[in-house]
């Protein structure tokens, strides 16, 4: 086992031992085992897989970074989210809200905000469909 540590702007959102986690990186989707050699890799948006006593957690996550130092792995992300803590219709509400925003074409900052604000809602639904899937 081994310590994992997930933080976001919105503070830690998970800190425990673990077996295994996966996570989406730049360069493709990697596993980390306990002992695993020092890393520091950009991360990806998609979906952080935590692995734990034979069972699995997802965590959206929205990019960022990941270091594995000394038998610790910290991930460091714009954005994430626990599978469990995803509330679909508010999701689809983002979504839709967000593509709204971008087919009246407002100014270059809210044109960025909206396309931050649809690809985070779609993340979401992506996990949550995951999950379904999964149970």
């Amino acid at each position: 086992m081994f310590q994992l540590s997930i933080l976001s702007p919105e503070g830690q959102i998970f800190s425990d031992m673990v077996d295994e986690v996966l996570l989406p990186t730049d360069k493709g989707e990697i596993a980390i085992l306990p002992n695993h050699t020092p890393l520091f890799s950009k991360l990806d948006t998609g979906t952080l897989t935590i692995k734990k006593s034979g069972k699995a957690n997802m965590i959206a996550i929205l990019g960022g970074f990941l270091e594995i130092k000394d038998g610790v792995v910290t991930v460091l992300s714009d954005y994430a989210i626990k599978a469990e803590n995803i509330e679909i219709a508010k999701a689809n509400e983002a979504k839709k809200r967000a593509e709204e925003f971008l087919t009246n074409k407002q100014s270059t900052a809210d044109l960025i905000m909206a396309e931050k604000e649809l690809q985070k809602s779609l993340l979401e639904l992506k996990v949550a469909d995951k999950i379904r899937h999964h149970q």
